[in-house]
């Protein structure tokens, strides 16, 4: 009864065991025979990769330490929302809520400069474009009235 109180079953099995319990038949890596047969699978008939993917899954033998139920993901946590919301032009908290203020107002009025800026350039392209129309309507009426003229006459050859 001391012995099952002192910890976790695991903790209680024998090193033999525990080499044993990773992997159904004691083998932690996937062997070349059976990343041929998944990847045949594949080619052949993809449900029959799929199968085999599931078997390995099922069996605790697609990563070390998962027959404990350890996926590799298991230690990943999710940002909280502050760290969203502190985050939104890539910097983190300082810690200093005077400080943090004073951030996101400097912030506030890069972006506002940003805006400007963007309207200024979308300004300019427009006066780029009736520039560039003017020019080419002045050239189209050159070449209209050069057509519409009449040709020179030559003078009479003695």
């Amino acid at each position: 009864m001391s012995h099952a109180a002192s910890g976790t079953f695991e903790n209680n099995l024998g090193a033999e065991e525990q080499s044993r319990r990773g992997c159904r038949w004691g083998r932690k890596h996937w062997s070349a025979y059976e990343i041929i047969a998944m990847v045949v699978g594949f080619i052949i008939f993809w449900p029959l990769g799929l199968l085999a993917l599931f078997l390995k899954l099922k069996n605790g033998e697609m990563w070390s330490g998962a027959a404990q139920g350890n996926a590799p993901w298991a230690g990943w946590k999710m940002p909280s929302s502050d760290s969203w919301r502190s985050a939104s032009y890539g910097f983190a908290s300082s810690g200093n809520a005077a400080f943090d203020e004073y951030k996101r107002t400097q912030l506030a009025r890069l972006e506002e400069e940003r805006r400007k800026l963007d309207e200024e350039q979308k300004a300019f392209r427009e006066h780029l474009a009736r520039l560039r129309k003017a020019k080419d309507q002045d050239e189209f009426d050159r070449f209209m009235a050069e057509r519409k003229a009449p040709p020179p006459s030559e003078p009479p050859a003695t």
